[in-house]
Protein backbone atom coordinates (compact mmCIF):
# COMPACT_ATOMS: atom_id res chain seq x y z
CA UNK A 1 0.00 0.00 0.00
CA UNK A 2 1.81 3.17 -1.19
CA UNK A 3 2.22 6.07 1.86
CA UNK A 4 -0.11 8.20 0.80
CA UNK A 5 -3.01 5.65 0.85
CA UNK A 6 -1.81 4.50 4.27
CA UNK A 7 -2.35 8.33 5.74
CA UNK A 8 -5.42 8.41 3.87
CA UNK A 9 -6.82 4.98 5.60
CA UNK A 10 -5.42 6.15 8.94
CA UNK A 11 -6.99 9.62 8.68
CA UNK A 12 -10.63 8.46 7.67
CA UNK A 13 -10.13 5.80 10.38
CA UNK A 14 -9.20 8.52 13.71
CA UNK A 15 -11.14 10.82 12.58
CA UNK A 16 -14.35 8.47 12.36
CA UNK A 17 -13.75 7.34 15.93
CA UNK A 18 -12.75 10.58 17.25
CA UNK A 19 -17.06 11.62 15.91
CA UNK A 20 -17.63 8.16 17.78
CA UNK A 21 -19.16 6.72 14.37
CA UNK A 22 -19.32 3.49 13.02
CA UNK A 23 -18.25 2.46 9.47
CA UNK A 24 -22.29 1.56 9.24
CA UNK A 25 -23.03 5.32 10.23
CA UNK A 26 -20.25 6.85 8.39
CA UNK A 27 -21.07 5.19 4.89
CA UNK A 28 -24.53 6.16 5.27
CA UNK A 29 -24.22 9.69 5.44
CA UNK A 30 -21.67 9.46 2.45
CA UNK A 31 -24.04 7.33 0.60
CA UNK A 32 -21.92 4.22 0.22
CA UNK A 33 -22.47 0.89 1.09
CA UNK A 34 -20.69 -0.22 4.44
CA UNK A 35 -18.66 -3.14 2.72
CA UNK A 36 -16.76 -0.42 0.89
CA UNK A 37 -16.35 1.90 3.96
CA UNK A 38 -14.40 -0.84 5.61
CA UNK A 39 -12.38 -1.29 2.27
CA UNK A 40 -11.64 2.01 1.95
CA UNK A 41 -10.59 1.65 5.94
CA UNK A 42 -8.34 -1.04 4.85
CA UNK A 43 -6.96 0.05 1.93
CA UNK A 44 -8.43 -2.44 -0.09
CA UNK A 45 -10.26 -0.11 -2.05
CA UNK A 46 -10.13 3.95 -3.02
CA UNK A 47 -13.31 6.36 -2.62
CA UNK A 48 -14.24 8.20 -5.36
CA UNK A 49 -13.60 12.07 -5.54
CA UNK A 50 -17.53 12.23 -4.31
CA UNK A 51 -16.94 10.07 -1.85
CA UNK A 52 -13.58 11.87 -0.80
CA UNK A 53 -15.06 14.92 -0.17
CA UNK A 54 -17.94 13.81 1.69
CA UNK A 55 -15.66 11.79 3.98
CA UNK A 56 -12.97 15.08 4.44
CA UNK A 57 -16.33 17.26 5.15
CA UNK A 58 -18.39 14.84 7.28
CA UNK A 59 -15.38 14.21 8.92
CA UNK A 60 -13.58 17.65 8.95
CA UNK A 61 -10.11 17.01 7.92
CA UNK A 62 -8.13 18.32 5.27
CA UNK A 63 -7.56 16.39 1.95
CA UNK A 64 -4.49 18.70 1.29
CA UNK A 65 -2.50 17.70 5.00
CA UNK A 66 -3.22 13.50 3.61
CA UNK A 67 -1.50 14.50 -0.24
CA UNK A 68 0.46 16.35 0.74
CA UNK A 69 1.52 16.83 4.99
CA UNK A 70 5.71 18.58 4.29
CA UNK A 71 3.36 21.52 3.28
CA UNK A 72 1.20 21.78 6.12
CA UNK A 73 3.93 24.75 8.58
CA UNK A 74 0.60 24.66 11.37
CA UNK A 75 -2.03 25.46 8.17
CA UNK A 76 -4.55 22.57 9.09
CA UNK A 77 -4.12 22.81 12.94
CA UNK A 78 -5.42 26.32 12.32
CA UNK A 79 -8.10 25.22 10.06
CA UNK A 80 -9.29 22.72 12.29
CA UNK A 81 -9.45 25.49 14.99
CA UNK A 82 -11.54 27.68 12.74
CA UNK A 83 -14.08 24.45 11.51
CA UNK A 84 -14.58 23.32 14.96
CA UNK A 85 -15.20 27.26 16.83
CA UNK A 86 -18.08 27.32 13.43
CA UNK A 87 -19.69 24.65 15.34
CA UNK A 88 -19.04 26.05 18.85
CA UNK A 89 -22.64 27.49 20.33
CA UNK A 90 -22.11 31.38 21.77
CA UNK A 91 -21.94 30.25 24.78
CA UNK A 92 -19.13 28.24 24.08
CA UNK A 93 -17.34 30.66 22.09
CA UNK A 94 -17.48 33.19 24.78
CA UNK A 95 -15.72 30.60 27.10
CA UNK A 96 -13.20 29.87 24.58
CA UNK A 97 -12.50 33.99 24.25
CA UNK A 98 -12.03 34.47 28.19
CA UNK A 99 -9.60 31.10 28.27
CA UNK A 100 -7.57 32.61 25.49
Amino acid sequence: MPMENEILCSTIKVARMAKRMTQEELAEKIEITAKHMSQIESGRSAPSLKALYLLAKTLNFSVDDVFFPESSNGAELRRKVERRLRECTESELHIICATV
